[in-house]
């Protein structure tokens, strides 16, 4: 990631800690709440995220958007970063799309922007692509370069969102 071009990067994560609080708008038909999501990634994107997310959902579907705290490294490059994403699922059918807040990015996570996308797999695992651009070359000393895809990431919209 130091030449300024797109990377794909993917990870699957695990969602370690997740706290609702139901609240009432007056007229609605859905169930609202507001969630504490905290998530924990493992191998090329290595660290944790805070997650608030504001849900909605109803017999007919669900939906959430929210804003993530990630603090870890992504491929090598440690810092911290912002993401927005959303999400929706209506019966089996599921959408999201993210993307990295720019001039989020601190220390070797610095001027990285891009794209997020949360998916989950049909086994229920969570997944987490970046396509993202870093200018500059990797900080040392701060773990492996390319370390696959194998680890784990932090955020599902689809599971989210239900």
């Amino acid at each position: 990631m130091s030449d300024g071009t797109e990377h794909s990067i993917t990870a699957d994560f695990d969602v370690s800690s997740w706290e609702p609080t139901p609240y009432v708008v007056e007229g609605t038909n859905s169930e609202l709440s507001t969630v504490r999501a905290v998530k924990i990634f493992e191998g090329a994107i290595s660290g944790t995220s805070v997650a608030d997310l504001l849900l909605a959902g109803n017999a007919a579907g669900a939906g959430y958007v929210g804003s993530e705290v990630f603090a870890g490294s992504v491929e090598g490059r440690e810092g911290t970063m912002v993401i927005q994403h959303w999400g929706l699922a209506e019966g089996e059918a599921t959408a999201s799309s993210g993307h990295i807040i720019p001039g989020s990015g601190t220390g070797g996570l610095a001027g990285i922007s891009g794209k997020a996308i949360f998916t989950q797999a049909e086994d229920g695992q969570h997944r987490l692509e970046l396509r993202v651009t870093l200018p500059g070359s990797p900080v040392s000393g701060h773990g492996e370069h390319g370390a696959g895809s194998d680890g784990a990431v932090a955020n599902d919209s689809a599971a989210e969102a239900r």
